[in-house]
């Protein structure tokens, strides 16, 4: 083992364990690595240094870096790729580490993750560079799956420090790896735009679905348990029904399937589907306002079976009298709770930007195969969003698209359409879903218009259905025998009282929690404690506040109930204490920033607190 090597393991060691732990195993033949991209690898010497290496990946060999003047190179790249007023760099490619010292060296106070695709690669580089600054200093990822990756990155999204966040290659490695590198660009774009598409959805409904949750526990007795469905529907084509323009197109085809297909309808396209004289089996409803409560009670078919989230309008739950099934769901945290409380044991089904999204999960997961996705725009065919609309009904004129930001793109045909960011993000989640169980189902796209989805095969849905070779596979008596057989227990009400009771002791001790620390904080302000008088006492009370703070990010309550309500505000008080406290230096303005950052902290949870018994006293 070169010296070079030895002392880089040791650094990484040190440093990146996790890393160096990989490399271990790899060293001891321990470790098969996931890309195999490269097939061979030179050292070009001089005398006796190494000055590069060359790679070869898909019969094509590349330099590492420049041959003649490597620092130069790494110069121009940074012109070429780096924003000095980002937070954070992801760059894809370790190369030979010039690009790497140069930007470190540069920009001392950024984040930078090196995204290294090939380990038989990392390791020749490790054996004749001297790593040091870059292991100190850097955070390295080595041969690891795309999605480990993205959470890397999605965690600085909530990083308080100020400053956007950028992936950029190193050029010959966008040649060497170029599926890996259009992968993980694409990726994080969508990421990026998921986060603020989240984020704002979070702030605009956050109270409500908190309201909603804590309402429908409530009526859980009427209904049945969604888990009860899952593999019950195996080889059964499901067909997905939204409600956008170009349904219009093939809606007539669903004619006769009721007990061939299991057809789900999303959101809207439940009325759309009797306005043609059609029910699906299925309606799935999550969203909260009470457009969607108009949408379900106005539903004229009270045969239709009705799969909700407790986050859905109350209205919903209440004003629809047809059979019902309720899902545990991710986002309501506070029926998986209860779930947990009552020791029922039932699977979870995914959440999305969009109820569509949702509802190709729980079609999965019944075992549908092939799955058949119709009204799936996600753009505005026609100048119109639902089917039914007159051509032009949303965009009309070129200030329309101004105003309101609308993206241009293509649709399936090449033709011009335009698009949202809402609409993307839900088109990124399907992508990412498609492309993880494509092999376990067939999917097609059969809306005939809008955006295209990766992952899945565009057909029309007659083609697709003549394929499926339909027969009579008894699927209304199915469902009805599983919506009995998933009743819940006679004694679901007084567990659900019980289970209300235990959260509403808990609010209370939030309660005296926060009076406890406005107390101390006030101590502080008085300056009651204050380092100079005694050093002790100050840390210990100051550590009190801390530890306060820590016990509600610790409550049973936070994730089921409070985060929905608190999550983002604290976040923004976090951020704007460490902005501020980097430029002062004067005990009084660090204790002023401070006891306002708490008191304002303090005031968010007790206002949260108080709509939390408001939602609970509520008839």
């Amino acid at each position: 083992m070169s010296e070079v090597l030895e002392r880089n393991l040791s650094l990484l060691k040190e440093y990146q364990p996790d890393t160096y732990n990989k490399l271990d195993r790899y060293i001891k033949g321990e470790y098969a690595p996931k890309d195999n991209s490269v097939e061979r690898i030179l050292l070009a010497r001089q005398d006796e240094l190494v000055i590069n290496i060359m790679a070869r990946c898909f019969k094509k060999d590349y330099l590492l870096c420049d041959h003649e003047d490597p620092i130069n190179e790494a110069y121009a790249w940074i012109d070429k790729y780096i924003d000095p007023s980002n937070k954070a760099d992801i760059v894809f490619g370790m190369g030979m580490a010039f690009h790497l010292e140069v930007l470190l060296t540069s920009f001392p106070n950024k984040k930078v993750i090196i995204v290294e695709p090939n380990m038989d690669l990392f390791y020749q580089i490790l054996s004749i560079r001297n790593l040091e600054p870059i292991i100190k200093k850097a955070e390295i990822i080595v041969d690891e799956d795309l999605d480990v990756i993205l959470d890397r990155i999605n965690s600085l999204f909530w990083d308080t420090e100020k400053g956007g966040i950028q992936v950029q290659p190193f050029e010959v490695y966008g040649e060497m790896f170029p599926h890996m590198w259009d992968e993980l660009r694409d990726s994080f774009i969508k990421l990026a735009n998921n986060f603020t598409v989240d984020i704002a959805t979070r702030r605009g409904f956050g109270g409500l679905w908190v309201h909603n949750n804590i309402k429908n526990l409530n009526k859980i007795y009427e209904a049945s348990d969604a888990g009860i469905l899952i593999d019950k529907f195996k080889g059964i084509p499901g067909i997905l029904v939204s409600a956008g323009p170009s349904l219009e197109k093939n809606i007539h085809h669903l004619k006769g399937l009721e007990d061939k297909c299991v057809i789900m309808a999303a959101g809207t396209a439940v009325r759309i589907m009797e306005s043609f004289g059609l029910s699906p089996h299925f309606m799935v409803g999550i969203d909260a306002g009470d457009k969607e409560g108009d949408i379900h009670k106005n539903v004229k078919n009270k045969d239709t079976y009705f799969i909700y989230s407790n986050q859905v309008s109350t209205y919903s739950v209440k004003g629809y009298t047809g059979p019902k099934f309720v899902m545990n769901y991710p986002v309501d945290m506070y029926t998986a709770g209860f779930f947990e409380y009552a020791n029922i044991k039932t699977d979870f089904f995914l959440s999305g930007p969009s109820v569509a999204n949702t509802c190709f999960d729980i079609l999965f997961k019944m075992g549908c195969d092939p799955i058949i996705i119709i009204g799936q725009d996600m753009a505005f065919t026609f100048g119109s969003m639902y089917a039914g609309q007159a051509p032009g009904t949303i965009i009309n004129n070129t200030e329309d698209i101004q105003k309101r930001g609308y993206i241009l793109t293509k649709d399936i045909y090449g033709n011009e359409v335009y698009t949202t960011r809402p609409f993307l993000a839900i088109r990124n989640w399907f992508e990412g879903y498609f492309e993880k169980v494509g092999e376990k189902t067939t999917i097609i796209n059969a809306t005939e218009g809008g955006l295209n989805i990766s992952y899945a095969r565009n057909e029309t849905l007659e083609a697709a259905l003549e394929k499926c070779k339909l027969s009579d596979a008894g699927v209304k008596n199915n469902i009805k025998l599983l919506h009995e057989e998933g009743r819940f227990s006679a004694s679901i009400a007084s567990k659900v009282q019980d289970y209300r009771a235990d959260v509403q002791r808990e609010i209370r001790r939030l309660e005296q929690l926060s009076i406890r620390q406005i107390e101390t904080v006030d101590y502080l302000r008085r300056d009651v404690y204050h380092p100079s008088k005694n050093r002790s006492r100050f840390v210990k009370a100051v550590n009190s506040i801390n530890e306060m703070s820590d016990r509600v990010l610790e409550s049973p309550i936070y994730h089921s109930l409070l985060k929905n309500l608190v999550e983002i505000d604290f976040y923004l008080i976090k951020a704007e204490v460490e902005r501020t406290v980097k430029t002062l230096t004067k005990y009084e303005d660090i204790k002023s920033v401070y006891i306002n950052a708490i008191l304002s902290q303090n005031e968010k949870l007790n206002s949260s607190l108080e709509k939390l018994k408001e939602f609970f006293n509520e008839q």
